[in-house]
């Protein structure tokens, strides 16, 4: 199967010259981990933008000093293991598809989930490809503190607890950026200068403002934002029936809970990718 087969030929991207905050909410607005980004006025293909760029510099305005300009890309004539070969080495989560340096497309590794593993005749289960070793937050834990475990853990979301440790819900860092805020702050720092041995010279002062703006988060706990309604899988789901109910409901990842509903793990879908 070639890329051509599977990839998403109406691609949303982002133009520059353009603002960072423009980019960011189609970002939230669509619900993608990132998009490429072209030329103003034509498909050119320039460079890439993801929700990471935006956590790690709330303060940059532009977003062609923002995003990335090393873009790797594959073509539609490339067999789909190429592309899957890619998202496990790199972790990317999305390719842009490029023929003669224009944009055509995008593949993504839920489009090779959903489009392509979910329909093959595979009978073996998630068990050897879940992963046992999680991170987990408890739902009274506050947004900032959420938000920094993420960055921490390299996790984009993660499953929730309540006081009994039982799974109640998932929050993403999707949902803490859709509440939160970037807030500018102005320090003045003043300099002086005279001239030295001129007893009756003026001091000068050079004042410089500088502005700093950084992502505030609201002063909630991470069971105001989750998702309650959790989509789960178990030791004996197979691939394919995994990579459906990531395909229907759009989430990169499972946990996985055993008959008492504790969870034991988690199955993501670029784990699925190694079945090809």
């Amino acid at each position: 199967m070639k890329v051509k087969d599977i990839m998403t030929e109406e691609v949303v991207y982002a133009e520059v010259p353009g603002s960072a905050a423009d980019a960011l909410r189609t970002i939230l607005k669509k619900n993608l981990s990132g998009m490429p980004v072209v030329k103003r006025g034509t498909r050119k293909l320039l460079g890439v933008v993801s929700r990471d760029d935006f956590s790690r510099h709330p303060e940059e305005t532009q977003l062609a000093l923002l995003m990335t300009r090393d873009v790797v890309t594959v073509t539609p004539e490339d067999d789909i293991k190429d592309a899957a070969r890619i998202f496990i080495e790199k972790g990317f989560r999305r390719l842009p598809v490029v023929q003669d340096s224009e944009l055509i497309g995008i593949i993504s590794v839920i489009d090779i989930v959903g489009r392509a593993i979910s329909k093959m005749p595979i009978k073996e289960t998630i068990e050897k490809y879940m992963e046992s070793g999680i991170t987990v937050i408890w739902e009274e834990t506050p947004l900032k503190v959420a938000y920094e475990l993420m960055k921490l853990s390299g996790n984009h979301a993660l499953p929730v607890l309540d006081s009994e440790a039982k799974l109640v819900g998932m929050v993403a860092d999707v949902d803490l950026l859709s509440v939160a805020q970037i807030k500018e702050s102005t320090k003045k720092s003043e300099m002086s200068g005279g001239t030295e041995g001129d007893k009756w010279g003026w001091d000068s002062k050079n004042v410089i403002y500088i502005t700093t703006r950084k992502l505030e988060l609201p002063d909630k706990k991470v069971k105001d934002v989750m998702i309650k309604n959790v989509i789960t899988a178990t030791r004996g789901t197979t691939v394919p029936e995994c990579a459906r109910r990531m395909s229907k409901y759009r989430v990169e990842q499972l946990p996985v809970i055993d008959a008492e509903g504790n969870i034991i793990g988690i199955i993501r879908d670029v784990n699925l990718l190694k079945t090809l």
